[in-house]
């Protein structure tokens, strides 16, 4: 594994010096966004690759399908259990279309999370109620588990069907639009950030949009969830449109 995705990044490198020979090392680090010492160690097998690292390793260098699928194929099988994804099953988004169940399971992956339930109330000012059946549907379900007095995640991260005209996927979306609305009336300008652009567009671009889209919410996780992580945030994106089509119109 790790001499075949040395050998991946050294003719990534070569690539690139063909074209500007003065581009080192150091500089592929820098484009990836990962110190040179790790890149060197990630290279020669001496650190398991992870998603973490090929995720940035993927987009830093801009990779095609093929590479891509590459890349992800070599991550090792310990980094594997630890960086496993679980994608929600449509019967399973039914139960879970409600924003605080995400919002616990990233609650426990802050080093100040506390396994209390009025803990958890407190910091997302919610009904104790509503945490304790949030607690029980997570453990139903199996994405976390009790560990003696604490808890923890099964999977490190989730993934929903994507454009699957699923209602529990609708919910979700109208479910986090409203906290949205909520937390905008409450919350300081300093603590938050919401912005807006109307375009007049050419439909045949959707698909490249989209795929756009999906690739600045992988760069913004990974920039934000660096270092300590002490609150936890949602990220929306709504691309939708004003005008109507004629199979869109009322009868």
């Amino acid at each position: 594994m790790s001499n075949q995705f040395g050998a991946l990044l050294k003719n990534k490198l070569e690539e690139i010096q063909k074209k500007n020979p003065r581009f080192s090392f150091r500089s592929l680090a820098k484009k990836v966004g990962i110190s040179p010492g790790c890149l060197n160690e990630l290279m020669h097998g001496k650190r398991p690759l992870s998603e973490f690292y090929a995720n940035k390793i993927v987009l830093g260098l801009e990779l095609g399908a093929e590479e891509r699928n590459e890349v992800y194929s070599l991550i090792s099988t310990r980094s594997r259990k630890f960086a496993a994804q679980k994608t929600l099953a449509e019967k399973e988004l039914e139960l879970i279309a409600s924003w605080e169940h995400f919002a616990i399971l990233n609650l426990i992956r802050m080093k100040t999370f506390k396994p209390e339930p009025e803990w958890i109330a407190e910091r997302l000012a919610l009904p104790l109620e509503k945490v304790q059946q949030s607690l029980e549907l997570l453990l139903d379900l199996g994405f976390i588990k009790r560990k003696g007095n604490s808890i923890a995640r099964s999977v490190a991260s989730l993934a929903t069907t994507t454009d699957i005209p699923s209602e529990a996927l609708v919910q979700a979306h109208v479910s986090d639009m409203h906290k949205a609305i909520e937390v905008l009336k409450r919350t300081p300008i300093d603590r938050r950030d919401y912005s807006a652009i109307t375009m007049a567009i050419n439909p045949h671009k959707m698909e490249e949009a989209k795929n756009l889209i999906k690739k600045f919410r992988r760069k913004f996780s990974m920039l934000v969830e660096e270092g300590d992580m002490t609150e936890v945030y949602n990220l929306n994106i709504q691309f939708f449109p004003l005008t109507v089509t004629e199979s869109e119109k009322p009868l």
